[in-house]
């Protein structure tokens, strides 16, 4: 299947909330030019981890024709249980490339001294067909460690970071990790990158935390560069939400210290 692209591509980014966000950060950071942003955070349907299929799939498919009426003609998925879920459907279904986010297992194993991979995500990540093949292609070699990541999403998504309840449910996930020594975690799912620290703060010293996000956003870029577009005089973001609850949703775009030009609720 072969893509044509318009001078100037507009880049759609997808999440089931806020996580992307991080994602969002990456890919700015990465890429030099001024390019114009269209995010959605898909908060009113968060989390995803839990959803069917069939759901994710309706989800996914309104959210990318929402980012296609707005011009754009790359689509981030920036989350995890979208990505191994229904990915392949959106790319048989829609003549624009996709970028998924999966968990940075390849790294992860090329990292590790003593083996013990430890992996944080959703349950529907977790149980993918995507992310066995994953297991089997980089890291058959490794002992697994994975956790249900209960409860972060949805405390990431009020957007107090700062909140003795966050605080305390990474430092329970962190535990169950620790104690059977690792040497690298991977974060599993974009929300939990608004909390790295805290993560860093409970591990082990001696071990690692992995993210995708620089990954993806170098994936970006490299297909950019193939199109025949030139940049505008501007950079442009533009944030949308499925929720009410926009402040929540400020506080974390400023945590990311990203600057936007307009936070605007959308029903989708």
């Amino acid at each position: 299947m072969g893509f044509f692209f318009a001078m100037n591509s507009p880049i759609g980014i997808f999440d089931s909330g806020v996580g992307g966000l991080t994602i969002l950060s990456s890919i700015v950071n990465e890429i030099s030019d001024s390019v114009e942003y269209h995010y959605v955070a898909d908060s009113l349907y968060a989390p995803y981890g839990s959803k069917s299929i069939e759901t994710l799939l309706e989800r996914s498919r309104r959210i990318t024709e929402f980012l296609i009426s707005k011009g754009s003609e790359l689509v981030v998925i920036a989350c995890n249980t979208a990505t191994t879920q229904v990915i392949s459907f959106l790319r048989a279904e829609f003549n624009i490339p996709f970028v998924g986010i999966e968990p940075a297992v390849k790294p992860a194993a090329q990292l590790s001294i003593s083996k013990r991979i430890g992996v944080i995500a959703t349950a529907n990540t977790l149980k993918s067909g995507l992310f066995k093949q994953t297991l089997e292609a980089y890291a058959s070699d490794c002992e697994i460690f994975t956790r249900i990541g209960e409860g972060l999403v949805e405390a990431i998504e009020t957007g107090e970071l700062a909140s003795v309840e966050l605080n305390e449910l990474v430092r329970d996930h962190v535990a169950y990790f620790n104690s059977n020594e690792i040497d690298v975690l991977v974060l599993g799912c974009t929300h939990y990158s608004f909390v790295s620290l805290l993560f860093e703060r409970y591990l082990d010293q001696r071990t690692s935390l992995v993210t995708p996000n620089e990954a993806v956003a170098r994936r970006v870029q490299s297909i950019l560069r193939t199109l025949d577009s030139s940049a505008g005089s501007v950079r442009s973001i533009h944030v949308y939400s499925t929720s009410e609850k926009l402040l929540s949703l400020k506080k974390l775009i400023a945590a990311e210290d990203l600057r936007v030009d307009q936070v605007l609720q959308v029903q989708i």
